[in-house]
């Protein structure tokens, strides 16, 4: 091959392996980045779902109150001052924006804001949709612009019914600005909107983006908004987006010009419906560290590739220039010869011995550095290996506290802007429990080898599970958990780290949980027995059990039968039972007409003059 050939071939080869490594890294890059999003988007829905669910009850405890009723079907001062001071402590109660009571013909009666300048008292919103919507006995939901107050919330109504017949409807208004103020907190990375039918942004973490569309209205949906007022005197214009890309799952890839920056920006965007709304939320991340890791990877690839030509490239001239010195050699031999044939001949049998020799020294020697450097390279391939597990082990084990730690906490927040300070207590002592655990797992990952100075410290079983639970009903999915409960009549004190037994706890649970499909409802059971000193527990599920060959494997680290799992849990809760001195097993059981797995756990208790009152622990 002519060497310029040869350059040819190596910078196609280059350009090829480095557009193909940007490509790879890059879509692999944005698949992570959709899952962790999709996961974002589905809590943040739940958190505006929770959020409005809790102002439901209130148009229905107005519709039942008799004091309305009788004021909606005669009315008369007296009775409009005594529900006015109804509504108004219930509100003060609720937290909500206002609640008030409309005759059939959209009259506002009265309200819990009697006494502001923007009082309901004396409108009529009979042009509203929740109140023709309630009117004619179904739900009234709506998002739009106070007519009075010119503030935007959420408004909920009910039919009230006397009789068989409609007489009025209660409505209730819920402000949804604290939600925003928390998207706007510096905490949040991602960018967020919430969206109606019609595609307005009701509510975002971007003040400049509220009450702007992500398509143009059409006519029909324009004249709706303006018959309901719905937004008043908002123009609504169009978001200045543009889609780049749309990728599977429903995710898309979009260029959004912030107010805050001159240019446009690449975000990933992910939504998730709100029902029964009809609102989508969706959750907006940044493509900055995605295109860099791309780049990064092509760019090493790219000088990986170029060493390995430079490579090439010298082994064909060292080839050549062994050749032209062979060539040479061999001519001045034939020179030789002619002088000298009989000293020749034996000269060249020992030159040709000794060149035999050198090169095999040469090539013994060459095989041992490449040796050599193949072990170094292995011994530091294995450093990094456990380097990475450890560290997805870490995050593995902390994901579950942390989801924790965020729920507790926005439920904090929004009991103490409310003044609930009791409720936000109990919620600061759970994350305070929360932050212990996850600094037992971070000591139990750094000391895996021995022993803790705490791990055989006296512990309620019962108290350690409920606490358990605690986190556990804070996880995805939780609902379709069914626990079946056995506990003796006597508490049960155990020799054992107490965070360590709750992770013990935690690790069973999920992993049962996670051996079914997403729709199954898990059927999970705990029963605790004493025998002497020693204490029984067992817990078990009605998933598919455990196969003989996994049975035996089960608690090695790093062995898991999960798609995406890193087998660390089960090590972790062996290690634990066993610092106490006690001992793990599982099988597979049938009781009950549902099969599944069943773990069994022994540890060593308390002696009974030193049992531990249950009350004073949970004290």
């Amino acid at each position: 091959m002519r060497r310029s050939d040869t350059v040819l071939l190596a910078l196609a080869s280059l350009v090829a392996v480095t557009m193909l490594s940007y490509m790879l890294v890059e879509r692999r890059q944005l698949d992570d980045l959709h899952r962790t999003m999709a996961s974002r988007a589905e809590l943040y829905a739940a958190t505006i779902g929770g959020a409005l669910a809790k102002y439901e009850f209130l148009p229905l405890a107005i519709a039942q109150s008799d004091e309305v009723a009788a004021l909606l079907e005669t009315r008369s001062p007296d009775k409009v001052e005594r529900v006015n001071a109804y509504l108004e402590e219930m509100n003060q109660r609720a937290g909500a924006f206002a609640v008030y009571v409309i005759n059939p013909q959209g009259e506002v009666y009265a309200s819990s804001n009697w006494k502001e300048p923007t009082s309901y008292v004396g409108q009529n919103y009979g042009f509203r949709p929740y109140f023709r919507q309630a009117a004619t006995g179904g739900t009234g939901r709506f998002y739009g612009i106070g007519v009075s107050t010119r503030e935007a919330g959420h408004f909920i109504a009910l039919p009230i019914r006397r009789h068989g017949r409609i007489i009025g409807v209660a409505a209730a208004k819920v402000s949804l600005d604290w939600l925003e103020q928390s998207w706007r907190m510096p905490s949040v990375a991602e960018q967020i909107w919430v969206t109606d039918a019609n595609g307005v942004i009701l509510l975002s973490s971007i003040s400049d983006f509220k009450f702007k569309t992500l398509a143009p209205l059409s006519e029909s949906a324009r004249k709706s908004i303006l018959e309901q007022r719905q937004f008043l005197h908002e123009t609504l214009p169009p978001l200045p987006y543009r889609i780049e890309e749309r990728l599977a799952g429903g995710a898309m890839l979009l260029s959004l010009k912030l107010p805050s920056e001159g240019g446009s920006s690449g975000y990933m965007a992910v939504s998730s419906r709100l029902n029964p709304l009809e609102w989508q939320i969706t959750v907006l991340a940044e493509l900055g560290q995605v295109r860099a890791a791309a780049r990064n990877a092509a760019i090493a690839a790219a000088l990986g590739w170029t060493v390995l030509w430079l490579g090439i490239l010298y082994a064909l001239q060292r080839r050549r220039r062994i050749a032209e010195r062979l060539n040479a050699q061999q001519a001045l031999k034939r020179a030789n010869d002619e002088l000298e044939v009989k000293v020749e001949q034996r000269t060249a049998a020992l030159r040709d011995a000794n060149q035999r020799l050198q090169a095999e020294v040469s090539e013994r020697e060459r095989a041992e550095q490449t040796l050599r450097h193949a072990q170094a390279e292995l011994v530091q391939s294995g450093k990094l290996a456990a380097i990475g597990q450890m560290a997805a082990g870490i995050t593995h084990e902390l994901n579950q506290p942390l989801a924790a730690i965020q729920t507790f906490s926005d439920n904090a927040q929004v009991l103490i802007t409310r003044g609930r300070a009791d409720e936000a207590l109990e919620n600061l002592s759970v994350i305070s429990d929360l932050v212990k655990r996850l600094g037992y797992i971070t000591s139990q990952l750094k000391g895996f080898a021995r022993r803790s100075d705490d791990a055989k410290k006296p512990i309620s079983v019962r108290k350690a599970f409920e606490q358990t639970m605690l986190q556990v009903r804070t996880n995805r999915g939780a609902g379709r958990l069914v626990l079946n409960e056995d506990w003796p009549e006597q508490d049960i004190v155990v020799l054992c780290n107490e965070t360590g037994l709750q992770q013990v706890f935690s690790n069973l649970i999920t992993n049962s949980m996670d051996a079914m499909g997403p729709a199954d409802i898990a059927h999970i059971s705990i029963r605790v027995t004493r025998s002497g000193n020693q204490a029984e527990i067992r817990v078990a599920d009605n998933g598919p059990g455990i196969s003989p060959a996994c049975a035996q494997r089960i608690f090695e680290p790093f062995f898991t039968t999960k798609e995406h799992g890193l087998g660390l849990g089960l090590s972790i809760s062996a290690g634990i039972i066993r610092a106490a001195g006690g001992s793990i097993q599982v099988r597979n059981h049938d009781s009950d007409g549902h099969s599944g797995a069943e773990f069994i756990i022994r540890l060593r208790c308390q002696p009974q003059d030193g049992n531990i009152d249950r009350g004073e622990q949970d004290a």
